[in-house]
């Protein structure tokens, strides 16, 4: 009835026949090689090899990782018995296997996990007339009906609409808005948008300062990192959040005697890799080092010459002086004059942003000779100094030291991001899935609320609204609206978990009539729902296409049948429909199987003869469409279907120098800027962009006024708020310490920290600097109370001389486990330390909210790996 408090092995699988795969998994489950061997040491010969009569089977691994490699295992009598990543061809730096990591072998325990939610639920005091929301992650739990449980979301859709309209449901997915099927084809319902990932980046679309909104697409070709002198890592660490093959690129560049600088809190994974240099940044503070380096490269240029590549300035940017002012502009500004002191009395120098950042003045003059004009720099970042209170102009301020240094659109120089399965390796992708087939459907609710404002709306029933989704042509920026929300729906994502402001989410959840989720295992959007409907993994249903890097194109099949009671996405949709009065084939009007095939004959290549046109991938025959009972046409392509499959996809092969090496980031601009403008109302980088303070000054979330050139904003909540009255240098505030959230290898955000193989390699600590724990008397292990003005969690220390002193860091996405008693996270989840502050153009302030942190009196923490899986026991 209850979720049970048992320690199961840890390995503890479902059924017998999963049982049989432990021993064999078990081998491999934390290596990137290929099949384990089976030879004993001893040479003992084993009297039966398991192996024998299984199957290879390509199996999904899905979640939002940023690498998408092969992942495959053996099947035999229904049961995974061995696991394997890529050996579909020699491995090569030019052409490199596609490997897993350990998360990939731990995709056994997301299929055949002992914790899979096996039935639908209901929680046992809620009901139709009284919901008891009070009782919501406390009560029991009963098994019912496919039949009952469809019955209930269906009568509870009905009535909540009747009542209040479509605006009363809640989508509780970011990035899914047009995710929810049933509700979408009923009539709509409110969304939530955050800027996630991509923080400030996501505000930008290509028409203000000229590079795309989240900076896709930009990065040079991966061969190209070996032309460069430098590769900057700027709060980017790709071990970490990028597993796969970009650390086997940037380790070639390495050993080809490339430089790596790395700016960020911590000396990272990827900067011990590659023997980096470490700037420690205080965390949230970009934008003032980034203005002292822009003051250094005008410093060292006067005094030392060919710093500054004056020439690039000239010809692809605008407003940085006074010489190159936008035709637009509105008043008469320029970058140089702001960091000159000309606005506001205040020259941005290497001292004035050594006092905020923290990094000592002779580091910002080499980090600024470094990134000059005469070395070849690849300059990457990822997202996570833009996911900061007060990094609105870290976009701008990035691409302005970029073109500083003319390091865009020529070989061994670009200025680009460094995320997810691309990072590194930029350009088109050489191999293309095909699409489904299936009809796009659209939200007749235009009400989208920004994450840290959702929970807050579903009491208040106001917001405003930040954009659409944040960017788009800002027509909907600024835009005060109400809401009446009383149905929270989860569907393929895990907002209340990995968005800000949990603890006031949970109360949300409590005050709503009716909350339904879809999920695998008593997740935190499952624990706070009535109705939970079981739902499979990707390695229960037909099979489908994954983006990888762009050389690389995954292809899984079904691995096992349903397990349990568990349906598809679309099997689950389609009940619900139908018990709407909805004709499900007006939103399915296709099997899953033909919604497969039909992304495998729509898959392309790039062609061959250098002319960047694509080709059909997979030659599919007459006795292909008949086997599989689907409906298509023959066609030649360059693979067979069969082949495609088994192999687990197609990778183009590569090789240094190759047609594909030649893909520089902004090349056809910097070639001919006249024949190629950026999207920007100049044609050019914007370094003074009257359209972004248009569109910022249009959200009204704040009374100050951006200006059109990167400034430095004092963040609501950042270093300043660390002390008492605000001021840097005095009196220590109530939470005197930076907190951040790294991504961390045990989860995908949220996914995979159930998994004991996970759990027991990753223990999920909160990052310490040694020095700052030794004055509260914390060693390494010792249990350790962290708090905010908006929740306090346990974690056990991790005690670190490569973290800079006054952070602390909270690993980004474990499962929240609130001791109700006491208020306080037993699971350390960052989001439960964290608020609803917004920046003034909405940006979730994800990464520098102010923390205090003691040795806790009471019982020690158990590891992670000892406590109890979240098995709910139906009796």
């Amino acid at each position: 009835m209850s979720i049970e408090s048992k320690n199961i092995s840890r390995r503890g699988f479902l059924g017998a026949a999963a049982a049989v795969a432990v021993g064999a998994a078990a081998l491999s489950a934390t290596g990137c090689s290929a099949e384990a061997s089976l030879d004993a040491a001893d040479k003992h010969e084993l009297p039966t090899d398991p192996a024998d009569g299984g199957t290879w089977v390509a199996a999904a691994c899905w979640h939002n990782c940023g690498g998408r490699c092969m992942n495959k295992v053996m099947v035999k009598d229904g049961a995974v018995i061995r696991q394997k990543t890529d050996d579909t061809h020699e491995d090569s730096p030019d052409y490199p296997q596609q490997r897993g990591c350990v998360r990939g072998k731990a995709q056994q325990q997301q299929c055949f996990g002992a914790d899979r939610l096996k039935y639908p639920m209901k929680r046992k005091s809620w009901s139709p007339e009284n919901p008891n929301g009070e009782l919501r992650g406390k009560d029991e739990w009963e098994r019912i009906s496919w039949d009952e449980a469809i019955d209930y979301v269906a009568g509870q859709f009905k009535s909540i609409k009747e009542k209040y309209g479509n605006q009363a449901f809640l989508l509780g997915s970011y990035g899914s808005r047009y995710a929810f099927a049933p509700l979408l084809a009923y009539g709509g319902h409110t969304s939530v948008a955050d800027s996630t990932s991509h923080g400030s980046y996501l505000l930008n679309p290509d028409t203000t300062i000229g590079i795309p909104s989240t900076d896709a697409g930009t990065c040079n070709d991966r061969t190209d990192m070996l032309n460069a002198d430098t590769i900057v890592f700027y709060a980017s660490n790709p071990a970490w959040s990028a597993p796969g093959t970009p650390s086997y690129h940037y380790l070639r560049a390495k050993e080809a005697g490339v430089k790596f600088i790395t700016v960020d809190p911590i000396y990272t994974a990827s900067a011990q890799m590659l023997d980096a240099y470490w700037i420690p940044i205080r965390t949230g503070t970009d934008t003032a080092f980034m203005l002292g380096v822009a003051s250094e490269m005008l410093r060292l240029d006067a005094e030392e010459g060919d710093v500054i590549d004056w020439g690039f300035l000239d010809k692809y940017t605008v407003g940085f002086d006074a010489d190159h002012k936008p035709a637009d502009l509105k008043e008469d500004v320029n970058f140089r004059d702001y960091v000159e002191g000309a606005y506001d009395g205040q020259p941005k120098t290497a001292e004035w942003a050594s006092n905020i950042c923290g990094v000592p003045m002779e580091q910002i003059t080499y980090f600024a000779r470094e990134i000059g004009k005469t070395r070849n720099v690849w300059m990457l970042h990822n997202f996570a100094a833009a996911r900061c209170n007060g990094s609105e102009n870290v976009p701008q301020l990035f691409m302005t030291l970029g073109a500083m240094g003319g390091h865009f659109g020529k070989p061994g120089n670009c200025t680009a991001n460094n995320y997810h399965a691309n990072a590194g390796n930029g350009g088109p992708a050489l191999v293309k899935a095909g699409k489904t087939g299936l009809p796009s459907l659209e939200n007749p609710i235009d009400g989208v609320i920004p994450g840290p404002q959702v929970w807050e709306a579903c009491f208040s029933g106001t917001y405003r609204q930040v954009g659409d989704w944040y960017a788009g042509d800002g027509s909907q920026a600024g835009v005060d609206k109400t809401c009446d929300i009383h149905c929270i729906v989860h569907d393929e994502n895990a907002y209340l978990q990995t968005g800000p402001n949990m603890k006031r989410g949970i109360e949300a959840h409590r005050k709503m009539d009716f909350v339904v989720a879809k999920a695998q295992f008593m997740n935190t959007q499952a624990r706070y729902s009535d109705i939970v409907l079981p739902v499979t993994t990707k390695w229960e249903v037909p099979g489908g296409l994954d983006a990888s890097n762009r050389e690389f194109l995954f292809c899984y099949s079904q691995v096992t049948e349903p397990l349990y009671e568990a349906k598809t996405d679309q099997e689950i949709n389609a009940l619900i429909l139908e018990a709407l009065g909805i004709d499900p084939a007006t939103v399915y009007p296709i099997s899953e199987k033909q919604a497969f095939f039909n992304q495998l004959a729509g898959t392309t290549v790039v062609k061959e003869d250098g002319s960047g046109a694509y080709e059909p991938l997979i030659s599919i025959t007459e006795d292909d469409i008949e086997r599989w009972g689907v409906e298509g046409k023959p066609q030649t392509g360059r693979v067979g279907l069969q082949e495609f499959i088994e192999n687990g996809g197609y990778q183009v092969k590569r090789a240094l120098g190759d047609q594909y090496s030649a893909f520089l980031g902004y090349a056809d601009f910097i070639a001919d800027p006249d024949a190629n403008p950026l999207d920007t109302a100049s044609g050019k980088f914007e370094i003074t962009s009257q359209a972004k303070a248009d569109l910022y000054n249009s959200i009204g979330l704040t009374d100050r006024t951006y200006q059109p050139y990167p400034e430095y904003i004092v963040p609501s909540i950042g270093y300043e708020t660390t002390f008492k009255n605000g001021e840097i240098g005095g009196e220590a505030g109530e939470y005197p310490y930076l907190m951040f959230n790294p991504h961390y290898f045990r989860r995908s955000h949220t996914v995979f920290d159930n998994c004991p193989w996970m759990r027991e390699a990753w223990p999920n600590p909160v990052f310490l600097n040694a020095s700052d724990a030794a004055e509260k008397g914390i060693e390494d292990g010792d249990t350790v109370r962290v708090w905010t003005k908006y929740g306090e969690v346990l974690r056990k220390a991790c005690c670190l001389e490569n973290m800079r002193p006054g952070q602390v860091g909270i690993p980004h996405g474990s499962w929240v486990n609130v001791d109700e008693e006491t208020g306080i996270d037993l699971a350390g989840a960052d989001n439960y330390l964290i608020g609803n502050d917004i920046s003034g153009c909405g940006v979730t302030s994800y990464n520098n909210n102010n923390c205090n942190f003691e040795k806790y009196a009471g019982a020690a923490l158990e590891d992670d790996c000892d406590q109890p899986m979240r098995i709910v026991d139906l009796g």
